[in-house]
């Protein structure tokens, strides 16, 4: 059974001074669109759970493409290693420029740096040109940026989870002051709520040898016997 996140990243913009021009969108993340995990982070298990009881926060960055439909040929969202996510393939941009914060709201988030009408920015989509979107999700302990993340996916050194929603459709984002923000959360073709799977860290290099040579030990003591 899928476990609701305990405390989930924020989906942030860029800062609010270059926002203008810059395409506008609403997270819009409901009890219906909530993102959850595949097990329950550190062991704990429920859904629901909020700080103090929560041991994992999240990270969440927004990708766009006026260009592509799919993320390398797939549409349907990315649960753990099983997939090429958006920040490696081609014709994404990153909407969210390393720009990450994190709240204590079950399965939701919100913008960290919301402009006045409470919508976020897109980095570098002009205002009301239309695009598709994907959002990635990862635990914090894997790395605070898109490149910590792309790092541990080669090598991965500690167990954490990590996701990418499908792909929405055509969505065309906002002018601030001038339209109104599109909603990214919703059904089709909006983005409905998605999952972040468990990834096992990967056995440090001297527990293998340890290992190798324990079963080599084991050999040698039933060969004397």
């Amino acid at each position: 059974m899928k476990k609701i996140l305990l405390t989930l990243g924020l989906l942030t913009a860029v800062a609010v001074g270059s926002s203008y021009g810059q395409g506008t969108v609403l997270f819009g993340n409901t009890g219906g669109t909530r993102i959850s995990t595949n097990s329950g982070p550190q062991g704990v298990t429920g859904v629901g759970l909020v700080a103090p009881n929560s041991t994992q926060s999240f990270y969440y960055a927004l990708f766009y493409s006026t260009t592509q439909t799919t993320v390398a040929g797939v549409s349907s969202g990315i649960v753990g290693t099983n997939g090429t996510y958006a920040f490696s393939a081609s014709g994404w941009s990153d909407g969210s420029q390393g720009v990450y914060s994190t709240n204590a709201a079950a399965g939701r988030f919100q913008p960290s740096a919301p402009n006045t009408d409470q919508s976020a920015s897109v980095s570098g989509l002009t205002g009301g040109t239309t695009a598709s979107f994907v959002i990635v999700g990862w635990s914090a302990n894997i790395g605070s940026t898109v490149g910590a993340l792309a790092a541990y996916l080669q090598n991965p050194t500690v167990t954490g989870w990590i996701g990418e929603s499908s792909v929405s459709g055509p969505l065309t984002p906002g002018i601030l002051g001038s339209t109104s923000a599109v909603t990214l959360m919703g059904a089709s073709p909006n983005i409905p709520g998605f999952v972040l799977g468990e990834v096992v860290a990967a056995p440090e290099p001297g527990t293998l040898a340890l290992c190798a040579l324990g079963g080599a030990s084991m050999l040698l003591f039933r060969r004397k016997k």
